[in-house]
């Protein structure tokens, strides 16, 4: 047989062609930027109803004849199993994390994305509880874990660590680490521009651990990738988007608090409605920093507070404060101290 070289096409001989101006091709955004939503009207707030903290379950499962319990549980006698899905409710609320209960499974997160789970079964008269790691540090994971489980027990919460005084030799080595802040916040950056999601998802680690404990020196035209995270809205919140959103409002809210960043660079970048909208978020971590940022604006920048009045706070900070109430500590916290500052009771 001949080779491929040596087969003719059976297509017919060109014999003339037609010339015409190229179509106009669509602009595609870089990889590394995302989108700038447009502005949107404020979405109205629902009045703020009494939020339900408690683990509400008619009845307790028992547990599957092939259902392997892991290491981490506990078996509680001697005690009605609705008083022990109460106390594993505060416990949730004091650790402030973002749960969806759904039957006898609590799904938990923390604001670092470690995500595990609570089950409860009931087995001969006794009760079983377990923690399990989903996602995230496995550190962050046991100590949880041990926080949920001694509240299953009864136990009293661990007293808080004892708060030393740093010596002299180690604040002047503090103050050289100080001036290696902008080359690590350089690094960070680089990172987060990175197309493979777990690099920015490092990237943005770093910056949240960078920002968190003092005032730091950053270029504001640097974040505009961070901007674009916020605006963004994810479809769910198990994408890497929402997680971005998470991050990006960590940051924020962290160079707010420390004056790193002038709040002019919020409402340039029209920021300020979506922070008010996040507020009544549905991953409760995400309200905490947007309420975060909101407290360092109308801390350091009171003539903004009428700005945040005009996208709908008040209401959005009455629901926003009667969920953390009742099931996230921390954003309890931050919204009393946020109505206080902005004069909204």
């Amino acid at each position: 047989p001949k080779n491929n070289e040596e087969i003719e096409d059976d297509a017919p001989e060109m014999r003339s062609i037609l010339i015409r101006e190229a179509p106009t091709m669509m602009t595609v955004p870089s990889p590394l930027q995302l989108p700038k939503m447009p502005t949107v009207r404020t979405p109205p707030f629902s009045k703020p109803t009494e939020a339900k903290c408690n683990w509400e379950l008619e009845t307790i499962p028992k547990i599957p004849e092939l259902y392997h319990v892991g290491r981490s549980r506990v078996t509680i006698s001697n005690c009605e199993g609705q008083e022990i899905v109460s106390r594993i409710s505060d416990c949730l609320r004091q650790q402030s994390l973002s749960v969806t209960f759904e039957e006898n499974t609590a799904v938990c997160e923390t604001s670092c994305h470690t995500k595990v789970i609570v089950k409860i079964f009931e087995d001969y008269e006794q009760f079983v509880v377990e923690v399990q790691r989903r996602t995230g540090c496995s550190f962050i994971c046991q100590k949880l874990s041990r926080a949920i489980l001694g509240a299953a027990k009864g136990s009293k919460a661990a007293p808080a660590p004892r708060v030393f005084t740093i010596p002299s030799s180690i604040l002047k080595e503090m103050e050289r680490e100080e001036k290696a802040k902008e080359e690590d916040i350089e690094n960070a950056l680089h990172l987060i521009k990175q197309k493979k999601h777990n690099v920015k998802m490092l990237g943005m680690s770093a910056l949240i651990s960078i920002t968190a404990k003092s005032n730091v020196s950053v270029n504001e035209s640097s974040l505009d990738f961070l901007s674009n995270c916020i605006l963004l809205q994810a479809e769910n919140d198990k994408n890497i988007q929402s997680k971005l959103h998470l991050d990006a409002l960590t940051v924020f809210a962290n160079l707010l608090t420390h004056k790193s960043i002038e709040a002019q660079y919020v409402i340039d970048k029209g920021l300020l409605q979506t922070l008010v909208t996040d507020l009544v978020h549905d991953n409760l971590n995400v309200s905490y920093q947007a309420a975060r940022c909101l407290t360092a604006i109308c801390r350091f920048y009171p003539t903004l507070k009428s700005n945040i009045a005009s996208f709908g706070a008040n209401m959005a900070m009455d629901q926003a404060y009667e969920e953390g109430l009742a099931r996230h500590k921390s954003l309890g916290s931050e919204v009393q101290q946020l109505k206080l500052l902005s004069n909204v009771g």
